[in-house]
């Protein structure tokens, strides 16, 4: 086809018009995506007829995993007999991951049992509302472990770069 001068002209600017515009919204996609949070998983508690999205308690990036906790425990109250279920995403079970339970026998003592996954071991869990000696369900954690080297005495040391808590009585 062949056009008029004035319709190659504008043809040409509009062309321009819409290069810019174009170059215009990636450069403010990229820009948004950029300044976007980052997703943080949850962990689905069941108890008693109650379910609850538990959101992280402590969530620091793996490459600096000493950040200060920026959460809350989530509260699920149990009865016995009647178990905490947990519901684990894969941003959690692909790696290794650590739950701890916590129990006490009323006067006083309190026990931690903690216990280590390995990625793709287990997608979810159930917590006895009591344990085998009788002492009742305080809490659980869910923690990713991370390592880290103390600068002061070159040790390693495992700390938790993510946490999420979860109070049942």
């Amino acid at each position: 086809m062949n056009f008029a001068p004035k319709t190659k002209k504008l043809l040409a600017i509009g062309t321009a018009g819409l290069l810019v515009i174009g170059v215009a919204s990636v450069a403010v996609l990229a820009l948004l995506i950029s300044d976007a949070p980052t997703h943080r998983p949850t962990i689905t508690a069941f108890a008693d007829g109650t379910t609850v999205t538990v959101e992280p308690y402590l969530y620091c990036p793996v490459e600096a995993p000493l950040c200060d906790p920026d959460g809350a425990s989530a509260n699920l109250p149990v009865r016995a007999g009647r178990p905490l279920q947990l519901s684990l995403p894969s941003e959690i079970t692909s790696a290794p991951w650590i739950v701890a339970a916590v129990y006490s026998d009323g006067g006083g003592t309190v026990v931690e049992t903690d216990t280590l996954y390995l990625p793709d071991q287990k997608l979810g869990l159930t917590v006895p509302p009591v344990d085998e000696d009788g002492r009742k369900l305080l809490g659980v954690e869910i923690r990713l472990p991370s390592g880290v080297i103390s600068t002061e005495t070159a040790q390693e040391e495992i700390i938790s770069h993510a946490i999420w808590s979860i109070a049942t009585s």
